[in-house]
């Protein structure tokens, strides 16, 4: 998790902010819930020692990504995925689903993640939980503790289903050769 990359930016008196902004209100997770909770992290202004205090475990995330491999090993030794969005997803509503919680699925981890909109396209309840506060967090949590096998077959199933590559690049491929899908350089 990247805690700040840029600034928080303001539109039109919205303000669009990176993870730093979205997490505060979960910092107390693993005391409420009692559990063991890591965060791999980085970022010039992470709070570590804040952090920790709350009995967040913290990994350097450079560290568990250093090639695919080690990355592919640290997401296997994982019981799933917690992970809170970045705040202009959030705020937009905007249906992001990240890239690293597709990992987890594929390799039948659940997926515990802010709500940004997805469920209007990717089902929430089993293999991926959906929150928007800190009490659905801990909801989830507990339940996919309750029955974590449920929850890794079907996070399996979601990333063969929905997130296969077959399936996914094939109708890309269609899409963009579709006429008047794409606009001339010019345009």
């Amino acid at each position: 998790m990247q805690w700040d990359s840029y600034q928080i930016r303001t539109y039109n008196g919205v303000k669009f902010g990176m993870k730093s902004a979205t997490f505060p209100p979960y910092a107390e997770l693993p005391k409420r819930v009692g559990q063991i909770l890591e965060m791999a992290i980085g970022g010039a202004n992470v709070p570590t020692s804040a952090l920790e205090a709350q009995r967040w475990v913290l990994r350097n995330s450079v560290e568990v990504t250093l090639d695919p491999w080690t990355y592919q090993a640290y997401i296997a030794a994982s019981l799933g995925e917690f992970t809170v969005a970045k705040h202009g997803y959030v705020v937009t509503n905007s249906g992001w689903f990240s890239e690293r919680s597709a990992a987890y699925l594929a390799s039948g981890r659940p997926v515990i993640t802010q709500e940004t909109g997805f469920s209007r396209w990717l089902e929430s309840g089993t293999g991926v939980v959906a929150f928007a506060d800190p009490d659905q967090a801990c909801a989830a949590i507990e339940e996919v503790e309750r029955n974590h096998s449920r929850h890794c077959l079907a996070a399996r199933e979601i990333a063969a289903t929905v997130f296969d590559s077959n399936r996914i690049l094939e109708r890309l491929v269609e899409f963009a050769m579709r006429p008047g899908s794409r606009r001339k350089l010019s345009d």
